[in-house]
């Protein structure tokens, strides 16, 4: 794609990777939310991290969100978070998730940068999406402050402390519960495999009679 600048955060300093690609700037840092405020900036490429989606939602740009691996229907990106946010986004219709092996197939995320240059539906979704954001009926500075006085005001509230936060380990992620049906399940294939032994040697001995 010789016509399409690429700015691309390489981690390697010094490295000539891109050296014989005169549209392909290669840079250990950029100003990332500044790159993404430049109206000549058509698609951004991420990892779905939860600063750069973030960033992405407010400056209203599409993306192609790169996920860990596809398996079973859904896509895994590399950290636990980045699920959600490339599917957020994409559930917009701001963004195209693929997986990391895509990225070995040059035709594919061809194919998927040319549909997000020619597909004016992926720039209107995203943009519409920071409207959104700007004009929430609550801004995020207001509901801020609000919380704030109501906090200075009234102080500490014992109602709105979750009870969740008294709960012992055991009790918080069910153990007992477990334990309780582990145990169930354990007779239950005792008890169904002493019957089978039973009935086995009942038969057999019947046959020798």
């Amino acid at each position: 794609m010789p016509d399409t600048t690429f700015i691309w955060k390489y981690e390697e300093e010094g490295s000539q990777i891109a050296d014989h690609l005169p549209n392909v700037h290669l840079s250990t840092w950029f100003p990332q939310n500044a790159l993404l405020a430049d109206p000549r900036l058509t698609v951004f490429v991420t990892h779905g991290g939860l600063g750069s989606t973030t960033e992405l939602a407010h400056q209203g740009k599409p993306a192609v969100l790169i996920s860990l691996y596809n398996k079973l229907s859904f896509h895994i990106p590399i950290f636990a978070d980045q699920q959600r946010n490339a599917h957020m986004l994409a559930k917009h219709g701001g963004g195209i998730v693929l997986t990391k092996d895509d990225l070995e197939n040059p035709q594919k995320l061809r194919e998927t940068l040319l549909t997000m240059f020619n597909d004016v539906s992926y720039s209107q979704n995203a943009k519409r999406l920071s409207e959104m954001l700007l004009n929430q009926p609550i801004s995020a500075k207001q509901l801020l402050i609000r919380h704030c006085e109501f906090a200075a005001k009234f102080g500490r509230l014992p109602s709105l402390d979750p009870y969740g936060r008294q709960l012992s380990f055991m009790q918080y992620f069910l153990l007992d519960v477990i334990l309780a049906i582990i145990i169930v399940i354990v007779m239950v294939i005792y008890v169904s495999f002493r019957l089978f032994r039973r009935c086995s040697s009942i038969a057999v001995k019947s046959k020798k009679d």
